[in-house]
């Protein structure tokens, strides 16, 4: 899960950077904010080998560009917020992940990134927390973490906790 978080955090940063390189109005009022509700449709995120994991939710995301004097981008604040379910694809059963908030801020300058936020909160109705993750990561460039504080999880860990939730 933790990775299809990161391909998705990559994804909306990419869509803001293009965005950078496109005619944009003047900023000397100000930062300039995108913000765009996204849907996850029945969207299958891991195989738990009987059955997969079927993704359903929506949110709101928001991207705010800061420029300096010469309206250069020099930083980029993403917020994203999301409300959803994960299912069993043969039995039905569901959790809940709600909510799950992102915040994420990217130096342009420093080449750093840097995630705080509860990226995940799963639950079964009625019976509490399955998965939680949360805390806060700084990434300096490509690869691993340079800085990890709160509650995470392995990529396979993550799933098979997810998956045995499901069973």
């Amino acid at each position: 899960m933790k990775i299809l978080f990161r391909m998705s955090l990559v994804c909306a940063v990419a869509f803001c950077l293009v965005g950078l390189t496109a005619p944009s109005p003047a900023k000397a009022d100000g930062p300039y904010v995108e913000a765009f509700d996204f849907v996850i449709d029945h969207e299958p995120v891991a195989n738990c080998g009987d059955f997969t994991i079927i993704a359903d939710g929506g949110g709101r995301n928001r991207i705010t560009t800061f420029f300096d004097r010469e309206d250069n981008p020099i930083r980029i604040a993403f917020q994203g917020r999301y409300r959803g379910t994960l299912t069993n694809s043969v039995t039905g059963a569901s959790l809940v992940d709600a909510p799950s908030v992102a915040n994420i801020t990217i130096d342009l300058i420093e080449g750093t990134q840097t995630n705080v936020g509860a990226f995940f909160t799963v639950t079964v109705p009625g019976r509490g927390e399955v998965f939680f993750e949360a805390g806060r990561l700084v990434f300096a460039g490509d690869g691993p973490p340079v800085f990890l504080a709160g509650q995470h999880h392995p990529p396979d860990e993550s799933i098979a906790i997810l998956c045995d939730a499901l069973r």
